[in-house]
Parts: C-alpha cells; structure tokens; sequence
C-alpha cells in the first residue's frame, strides 16, 4: 500500500540527524535559551534511501520455437568454437555468429541434398536444418527478434599427442548437442503503451506533484540516481524502456530511450533470469508438472475444496 499523505519536502532538503550542517536559526536556538530537550534530540528519524520496482514484461507475441537434437560436426564444430566450457549452455544472439550459423546450416543443407540419402533420420534433419534457415532469413539478422541455443548433451575425451608421446593431453569434447531455435515473444504495441501507462502510474503515485518535489526533482541527477536493470530478452528490455518513458515523461521513440537508460549487466541477468539457477529451475520444473497434471484431469471444479 503506498501512504495517503506523502512529504512534500525533498529528502535531500531534511537535516539527518548525523548532519553536520546547521542553520544560523537553529545556531542561536541552540546557544540561548531555548535548548531542545534530549527527548526531542534523541527522537527517531528515518530518511528514504531508495524505491525499487520490480514489473513484468507487458503485451507480447506467441513464442515459438524448433528443437533438434545432433551430432553433426559442422554444429559441433560451431559449438566449440563459442563456448567457453563445453559442459555449459551457449546462448547466441550477436549477429556475427548469428550470420555464421546460418551460413552452417546453408551448408549443411548443400551436403544432405547432395547425398540423396533416403532413411527417415536423414530427412528429418533436413526439414528441420531448412526450418532454421527459412526462420533466421524471414527478417534480417538484427536486434532482438531471434535467439539460438546450444545445449551439450554428451561428451568423451580426447587425447592430444604433444612433442613428447609420453605425456598427451586428454579434453573433454561435446559430441552431441541439443539446438533450440527461438523466436517470437516481440513485445506489442499493447504492450509497449501498457509499460507506458505503468511508468506513469508509479510517478503520480511514488512521486505526487507537489512544491519541492515530483518527479521534477529527480530528472537532475536521474542518469546518476535511476537504475533500470533487464534480463538480456528484447521484450524485458523494451518494457524497461517504455516504463521509463512513461515514469520520466520523455519524448521520442523507445530505442533511443533503450540504448541510454537501459542496462543489462551479468549480476542483473542472474538476478532476474531464473533459468541458470539450479535449485530454482528444479522448483519451476516441479510446479509446471503439477500445473500440467492438474490443467489434463477431468474433474468438476465446483466439487473441489480450497485445500
């Protein structure tokens, strides 16, 4: 619940208690007569240090996704190339290597047509590898409308001979890989004028305009004292614009707004994006099989109790 009656006086502007700043007035208070009692001085103060906002993405579009599981080694050979640890999810999303895996799978494509091979595994790759390439050539390879991930499903190791056969050097290689193309998910323009109208909200309600505060006394140090912090997805990242258009009545489009304003950093991607989180990503596993069991039962809710 946010107060009925807030101060109207900037929090910059009330003296702290540790404050070593002090008034001509309340100098010659202190050195006449009227000396405060120590009840009065020792009174508890409390001075608001920040406001923090956690929202959801507003409006998007369906997801979608294709999934396919290989050992081909031109994939493999895209994987390792990436990844810093072959036991690690890559995620891609840069246009340079984004460009480079569709380039693969061209390749890839050239080869498995040239072969005429007829077995049904055969042609299951190719409709899938000719889905990924039709997917990453719809629009083109830029800003936040596609994303690809590779994930390591088994390993061996290989040995490396050095000049000295006695000793070679044993890697762990990934030799096969789960690829899961994503896209979709774009947030709408529903979407956009709902985080809009959400900044909006928050500022009449967090930050009443009234004499000596309002949102007007933080636009003069906002780049300095306002932090927006997103997961790295384009529609969390336009929503945080959008919020922030609405909260500091900007103008202009939400790009701009995106670029200055927004930031996506490893501790806040972490902090927000579940999904690396082993003990949570169990939890959310769990709840989805419950919610899947219970959604598929054919049962009359209005015989149901609460518990």
């Amino acid at each position: 619940e946010i107060p009925g009656t807030l101060t109207s006086e900037p929090a910059s502007m009330n003296t702290s208690p540790s404050s070593s700043v002090v008034d001509d007035e309340n100098n010659d208070d202190i050195a006449g007569d009227n000396i405060p009692s120590s009840s009065s001085m020792n009174s508890h103060q409390e001075e608001l240090r920040c406001v923090i906002a956690v929202t959801r993405h507003g409006d998007r579009t369906p997801k979608q996704k294709l999934k396919m599981t290989t050992s081909e080694s031109r994939i493999l050979e895209f994987f390792h190339k990436y990844s810093s640890n072959c036991r690690k999810e890559l995620k891609v999303k840069d246009k340079a290597p984004m460009i480079e895996f569709l380039e693969t799978v061209k390749l890839m494509i050239s080869e498995k047509k040239a072969c005429n091979e007829k077995k049904p595994k055969h042609k299951e790759t190719l409709y899938k590898i000719t889905h990924m390439r039709d997917v990453l050539e719809r629009w083109k390879i830029v800003g936040l409308n596609r994303k690809l991930q590779v994930k390591p499903k088994e390993w061996e190791e290989e040995e490396i001979a050095n000049d000295n056969k006695d000793n070679a050097t044993t890697i762990l290689r990934c030799t096969k890989v789960q690829l899961i193309l994503k896209w979709g998910g774009n947030l709408t323009k529903l979407g956009e004028r709902q985080s809009i109208n959400l900044g909006q909200k928050f500022r009449h309600q967090m930050y009443p305009d009234a004499p000596g505060g309002g949102i007007l006394r933080l636009h003069s140090t906002f780049r300095h004292d306002l932090k927006i912090k997103t997961s790295d997805e384009g529609r969390v990242m336009k929503t945080g614009a959008a919020f922030a258009k609405g909260l500091l009545e900007l103008e202009g489009e939400i790009p701009p707004i995106l670029v200055s304003l927004v930031h996506k950093e490893k501790e806040s991607i972490h902090m927000l994006d579940p999904s690396g989180n082993k003990e949570v990503k169990l939890e959310l596993e769990t709840c989805k099989e419950k919610i899947g069991v219970n959604l598929q039962r054919d049962i009359d809710i209005s015989d149901t109790s609460t518990d």
